[in-house]
């Protein structure tokens, strides 16, 4: 096995073994952000949510607060356009 092949074999155990965690951090950041408990983010809750994910160092909420996208990021991710994210319109993002 080359050490290219090792590597790669590496950081992929290590994503498999993160992305629960992963989860973990984003269903703690949507709870943490739903500050009526309604199991709904508005565009409110959402930056609340995004800004809790990039401080737990998720890049694409970083990228998202960076360049304070939160309306287009919010705005895509509402598929229903009912001002309201559910957890199944965030899971559509895997």
């Amino acid at each position: 096995m080359t050490i290219r092949n090792s590597l790669t074999a590496a950081l992929t155990s290590a994503l498999v073994l993160l992305a629960p965690l992963a989860a973990e951090a984003q269903q703690e950041a949507f709870m943490a952000a739903d500050k009526n408990g309604d199991t709904k983010l508005d565009s409110s809750e959402f930056k609340t949510f995004i800004d809790g994910l990039a401080a737990s160092g998720n890049p694409m909420a970083s990228k998202i607060k960076g360049a304070g996208r939160y309306g287009l990021a919010f705005g895509r991710i509402d598929k229903d356009k009912n001002g309201l994210l559910t957890p199944a319109e965030l899971s559509a993002l895997k």
